[in-house]
C-alpha cells in the first residue's frame, strides 16, 4: 500500500529562503533557534514589508528554524494543522484539490497549506463530532513552522513541495466527522490584495499550477451542472475551457493543471454527480472529451473555420469557378475538424462570403448533390424550416450509415474524390430542388 506521507527534507543551506518563499508566496518569515517553535520574543508587530529589511533577512539565513506568520500578515496564508492521519485522509478525500498543495510534516499529522482570498474563520481547534481536538485552524495571530528542527529532534520535511493553492474558504469541504472552525469574520482578509495573491499562480514555473490564477470558482461556476444529467456537457465545456488557458499561454495545459481544473469542478459538480459514479469515473471522462476538445470555448467554431480556410489553399470544385464558392467547401473541410456535426448558418455565411443567404442555401444544396458535404444522420431537411440542420464533411459511406463518422475519417476523406472532379452522382435526385423560403434563411 502506497504510504500517506512520501517525504523530502527541506534544504539547509542558505538558498532555503528563496525556496520556501517559492512554495509559500507572499509570507512574513520568523528567525527562530533549531528546536525551537517560538521564543520570548515579539513578533506581531513585524508586517510583510519587514521581508525587505537586510537585517531581518541576515537573521532568517542564520535561522535553525523557520516559522511563517499566518493571516492577514501574510496576505491570507493559512494552515490545517492535523494530529491525526485518519482526518487527514478523510479531509482529503472530501477535498481531492488540497491533494496537489504544500503540506510539511514532523513528528506527526501535517500542516496543509493554503490561501484564502476571502473572509476566513479566527483561529481555532479543529474538533470531530465528538467534541475531541484533533488538530488546529490556523489563521491571524498563529504561525508554522515550515523549516528546521523539531523539539523532538525530527526535522520539518515537505510531504508535498508544490506552491500553497489559491482558493475561496467557501470551496472548503468540511467532512462530516469534522467540525468547520467557528463562523468566518467579516474583516479578516480586508487588507489582502488580489494582485499579489494572484500572482502566486502565476509565477510558478517548471510545471506547476500557473493555471490556478484563471480558474477561480466563479469560472468554473459557468461551465458547471446546474442540475443532474448535466454532466457530460459540462465536463465537454470544461475540457474547451482547458483548451482556452492553453491558447492563451501557448502551451498544452499540464497533467497537474488538468487535474486541479477538475478537481475544481468537482467542488461545484458533486451533488448532481450520478450515485454510482465516483471522481475517478468523472475524471476518466473528463480526459475522453479534453481529448476529443479542438478548440476554446470562448472561439467561435464558424469564424475559426473561416480563418482556416482563408489561410490554406482552397481546394478545387467541379463545375464551378466561384471562389466563394470553394471558399464554402473549405470552411466545411475545417468545421468538420472541430466536430463530429456542424450546422452551417446560411445568414451568417452570407455575411462571410458577400452573398445573399438564399444563394449560400443553393451552394450547399449544390455541394450535397456532388457529395462534398452530406446530412447527418437523422437529419431531415424540412421545406420551408427556420433550423439549420446538421452536416458532415465527405461523401457518406455504407458502412457508416446511420451513424456518426469519426473526426479522423472526415479528415481522410480527399477533396480530389471521383465525385469531385466530375463523376456523376448515382443517386441524383429525380425532383426539384425545393425553393429556400425559410423564415430566418436557415436550410
Amino acid at each position: 500500500m502506497k504510504p500517506l506521507f512520501e517525504t523530502r527534507y527541506t534544504d539547509p543551506a542558505s538558498k532555503r529562503i528563496s525556496h520556501i518563499l517559492r512554495l509559500l508566496g507572499p509570507a512574513l518569515l520568523l528567525p527562530w533557534p533549531a528546536g525551537c517553535k517560538g521564543s520570548p520574543k515579539k513578533w506581531k508587530h513585524l508586517q510583510l514589508t519587514d521581508m525587505s529589511a537586510p537585517s531581518h533577512l541576515a537573521e532568517l539565513e542564520r535561522a535553525g528554524n523557520i516559522g511563517v506568520v499566518l493571516g492577514r500578515a501574510s496576505n491570507g496564508l493559512l494552515t490545517l494543522d492535523f494530529d491525526d492521519e485518519d482526518y487527514i485522509e478523510r479531509f482529503l478525500e472530501a477535498n481531492p484539490l488540497l491533494r496537489t498543495t504544500l503540506r510539511t510534516t514532523a513528528q506527526r499529522g501535517c500542516n496543509i497549506w493554503l490561501r484564502c482570498t476571502t473572509d476566513y474563520p479566527r483561529s481555532s481547534k479543529l474538533k470531530n463530532r465528538s467534541g475531541e481536538e484533533i488538530g488546529e485552524w490556523r489563521a491571524d495571530g498563529n504561525q508554522t513552522i515550515v523549516a528546521g528542527t523539531h523539539p523532538t529532534g525530527v526535522p520539518y520535511r515537505f510531504v508535498v513541495e508544490n506552491p500553497a493553492i489559491v482558493i475561496d474558504y467557501s470551496e472548503i469541504v468540511w467532512p462530516d466527522v469534522i467540525l468547520p472552525p467557528d463562523a468566518t469574520e467579516s474583516k479578516r482578509v480586508r487588507r489582502v490584495i488580489e494582485k499579489e495573491v494572484v500572482s502566486v499562480g502565476v509565477s510558478v514555473s517548471g510545471g506547476g499550477l500557473q493555471i490556478q490564477a484563471s480558474f477561480g470558482v466563479d469560472v468554473i461556476a459557468q461551465v458547471s451542472p446546474t442540475n443532474y444529467h448535466q454532466n457530460n456537457t459540462s465536463l465537454f465545456k470544461l475540457a474547451r475551457l482547458v483548451k482556452s488557458y492553453e491558447n492563451a499561454i501557448s502551451r498544452p495545459a499540464t497533467e497537474l493543471e488538468r487535474q486541479f481544473v477538475f478537481d475544481r469542478w468537482c467542488l461545484v459538480a458533486r451533488r448532481f454527480w450520478r450515485p454510482e459514479l465516483t471522481r475517478d469515473d468523472y475524471y476518466a471522462e473528463f480526459l475522453e472529451a479534453y481529448s476529443y476538445a479542438r478548440m476554446g470555448l470562448d472561439e467561435n467554431p464558424i469564424e475559426v473555420a473561416v480563418s482556416r480556410a482563408k489561410a490554406a489553399p482552397l481546394p478545387q470544385v467541379q463545375g464551378f469557378t466561384d471562389d466563394r464558392i470553394r471558399l464554402l467547401v473549405a470552411i466545411c473541410r475545417e468545421i468538420q475538424q472541430t466536430a463530429n456535426s456542424f450546422f452551417l448558418p446560411t445568414r451568417k455565411l452570407g455575411e462571410i462570403l458577400g452573398a445573399h443567404w438564399t444563394q449560400v442555401a443553393r451552394w450547399l444544396r449544390a455541394l450535397e448533390v456532388l457529395r462534398i458535404i452530406h446530412l447527418a444522420p437523422g437529419e431531415v431537411r424540412r421545406r420551408g424550416g427556420s433550423r439549420s440542420p446538421r452536416y458532415h464533411y465527405g461523401p457518406p459511406t455504407r458502412n457508416t450509415v446511420g451513424l456518426l463518422p469519426s473526426v479522423k475519417a472526415a479528415q481522410a476523406t480527399p477533396l480530389q474524390s471521383p465525385l469531385l472532379n466530375g463523376a456523376q452522382a448515382s443517386n441524383a435526385p429525380k425532383e426539384n430542388v425545393p425553393l429556400l423560403n425559410g423564415a430566418d434563411g436557415e436550410i
